[in-house]
């Protein structure tokens, strides 16, 4: 019978867990059903069909409809819910202006109840609630204590809370100490009227410098001036020292009695001085963001209903409380009625914003619903006005909550379309076609070999000349300069023009310059050193897939060149900049003066210090320079100058790409096609306004940036 109902046990419990994994399975397929449907209504018009994703080795990527973070290389079961993995599946590229864009048709987004709304500029109105309670100000908190020992004989206010004024007797204090002190600053004097008529400067001024010591003895034991003079006046000492009050105020403590004895620093009073006191508030770590130092508050007591009571902001404590998760607000608050107690309870409900009727200078918010956030970072998704139904991630920072809404920081411009409602869908969605997404930033594979502008690319190698003085900075852990990094960072990428870019390049520098713009923003306003470390090491890591996507390690070369010897060149850029101005004008006298003042500075550059490579480019480049400068000299007639300033330009543009020079501000380098019967031919100027050197004034403006030089 035993042995039947152990088998009998067995099967039922068999039967209840198959019939639990079962309820769960259908528990997960109702959760993702809809994300998959909208991928099942994923549009394919204009030929790009969903297809399988295939690496550059030819190997299929096998994902997780249920968890789309799971990417394998062979197919099997989901490690989380042992559900077979299926084809990761993504869109041709070709019609995107994303990474992160995904087209749905009507029947998909009607399936997601997607609802969009504007980006606007509103001014929030916030309220923030805060509680607390009434205390002491600390700066108005006194001590009278025992200046020397003694027995305390008469206390003129002898209980706690008594009112008391400044300069009100306190107490009487009987020291024999005292007596001795007195009797000193006696005889001092004595001793100084005695030696009035004496000879001896050096008798008289040791008396005198007695009588000063004992005075002095006397002031340190508690004895007011006034105090002195009478002893002094009277010839005789006092037995007793009176101490007065140092401030008006409420007697807090009495800590001795009548007929005590004390030691010197012994407490006898606290008094408070209650005309200003403290109000504790505790805010919420979440409502940090609106309350400011020197910032008026309102609050309100259980004692006076209806009365309004204000104190400025005078501190907010550096550290929050872990339990409660609040943080000390102290509010400093006249109270010259007398209306406020120590240790009341308070309440504060403080509205700020709200009040303004031009919109300009508001902040840009969004509905709280549209971020998806994970962790310190926030994803949206923005409609495309222009094509119905294209929704186009972007990561963006976000800053405080108000309210109902978030205030953008970064990221989004006003007008565009964010996604409030069916944006978790829509993120699913693009998981499932292996693209970017909340979940998974970082699927973006390396561009082909599409050729780059060479503008572009040049303003790459400087952007990662930038990086290198940013990593300097961030490990000196300097984090006043480290910020200033940060920003210089910002307005570097900032500056490069994608534009120019088609296809994938494209797609994948909007991508990356979005992740390494909200970075460099993060990091400077990082307001410790752990937190800047934190926020670079999530930069360095895009900045490293940057620099594997665009390929950027294969192309770079590296040159050493001292400081000395770029200061040098700067020099003689100078002079090249003078003939390249004249040539622009159409003056070959003041071009010729030029030519030979380059001469001398080239003459100057020592080269001495240069490294193998390096001395090896600068003799290549120099050779040209010598080329070109040597055709200017034996020119004879404009054109016959400017056919020499071609090789030069081309000499001293390869010295300052590859070697590096000192100059203030940045140098391009300009293209003009036509120069030459169509050959062709480069120059440098420092700004991008084109001055035509090879023309003149004949066609000024022909030319293009071909690439950056120098930042």
């Amino acid at each position: 019978m035993s042995k039947f109902r152990n088998i009998k046990l067995v099967f039922i419990i068999i039967l209840c867990s198959t019939i639990a994994f079962g309820a769960g399975y259908l528990v997960n397929s109702t959760n993702v059903s809809t994300s998959k449907e909208v991928v099942a209504h994923l549009e394919t018009e204009g030929g790009h069909d969903l297809e399988e994703h295939i690496d550059e080795a030819g190997n299929i990527t096998w994902t997780c409809s249920m968890h789309p973070q799971i990417q394998l290389p062979e197919p099997g079961k989901c490690p989380i819910c042992f559900m077979e993995l299926i084809p990761l599946e993504r869109r041709d590229e070709g019609e995107q202006t994303s990474l992160r864009e995904i087209k749905l048709t009507e029947g998909a987004r009607k399936l997601a109840g997607i609802a969009v709304e504007k980006v606007k500029r509103l001014d929030v109105a916030v309220e923030t609630r805060m509680v607390g309670k009434v205390d002491y100000d600390e700066t108005r908190v006194r001590t009278i204590t025992a200046w020397t020992g003694g027995r305390i004989d008469k206390m003129y206010v002898d209980y706690t809370g008594s009112l008391v004024k400044k300069g009100q007797p306190m107490v009487s204090i009987y020291s024999p100490e005292l007596l001795t002190a007195q009797a000193e600053l006696i005889q001092a004097i004595k001793a100084m009227h005695d030696l009035k008529d004496s000879n001896l400067d050096l008798v008289k001024n040791s008396a005198t410098r007695t009588e000063e010591a004992s005075r002095e003895k006397l002031r340190l034991l508690g004895l007011t001036k006034s105090q002195i003079d009478k002893v002094v006046r009277e010839g005789k000492p006092a037995d007793h020292i009176t101490l007065f009050s140092p401030q008006g105020g409420v007697v807090t403590s009495k800590d001795v009695n009548e007929g005590q004895y004390v030691k010197t620093g012994s407490k006898i009073y606290a008094i408070a001085d209650l005309t200003t006191l403290w109000v504790i508030l505790e805010a919420y770590e979440s409502d940090l963001p609106w309350v400011d130092l020197d910032q008026q508050v309102e609050f309100q007591t259980e004692a006076y209903p209806g009365k309004i009571f204000k104190g400025k902001v005078v501190y907010i404590d550096p550290i929050v409380n872990e339990k409660t998760r609040t943080v000390r607000v102290r509010l400093s608050v006249p109270n010259k009625d007398g209306s406020l107690k120590p240790g009341m309870l308070v309440r504060s409900t403080q509205h700020k914003g709200g009040d303004k009727t031009d919109n300009a200078d508001s902040p840009l918010v969004i509905p709280a619903s549209a971020p998806l956030i994970t962790g310190k970072r926030a994803v949206v998704y923005v409609a495309n006005p222009d094509n119905d139904g294209s929704y186009e991630g972007r990561e963006i920072l976000l800053g405080a909550k108000a309210g109902n809404y978030y205030i953008v920081k970064n990221g989004l411009e006003e007008g565009e379309l964010v996604v409030t409602k069916g944006n978790f869908k829509i993120d699913s969605a693009v998981q499932i076609v292996a693209k970017p997404s909340m979940m998974n930033p970082s699927n973006i594979s390396a561009i082909g070999d599409e050729e780059l502008p060479a503008l572009f690319t040049s303003k790459l190698r400087l952007l990662d000349n930038t990086f290198e003085s940013l990593l300097v900075e961030v490990e000196s852990n300097d984090l006043q300069q480290t910020h200033l990094a940060f920003g210089k960072f910002n307005k570097e990428l900032r500056m490069i023009d994608g534009s120019d870019l088609e296809g994938p390049p494209a797609l994948r520098w909007r991508e990356y310059s979005m992740l390494l713009s909200n970075d460099a923003i993060l990091g400077s306003e990082a307001l410790d050193a752990d937190r800047l470390q934190e926020i670079f090491g999530e930069m360095k890591a895009h900045y490293n897939g940057l620099k594997a996507v665009f390929k950027m390690e294969e192309s770079a070369e590296q040159y050493n060149a001292p400081d000395v010897f770029k200061q040098q060149l700067g020099l003689v850029f100078a002079n090249y900049e003078s003939l390249a101005e004249a040539l622009a004008i159409d003056d070959i006298d003041v071009a010729r003066k030029a030519a030979d003042k380059l001469v001398g500075t080239l003459q100057l550059v020592n080269s001495d210090a240069l490294d193998g490579p390096s001395h090896n480019v600068w003799t290549t480049a120099l050779g040209k320079m010598n080329d070109g400068l040597t055709a200017i000299r034996d020119a004879e007639d404009i054109v016959s100058v400017r056919t020499g300033f071609e090789p030069l330009s081309i000499g001293i543009s390869e010295a300052i790409l590859k070697l590096g020079v000192v100059t203030n501000g940045p140098l391009f380098e300009i293209f003009c096609p036509m120069a030459f019967e169509y050959e062709g031919a480069t120059w440098i100027q420092r700004d991008e306004e084109v001055r035509n050197p090879y023309f003149g004034t004949a066609m000024s403006t022909c030319g293009e940036i071909n690439k950056q030089l120098k930042q």
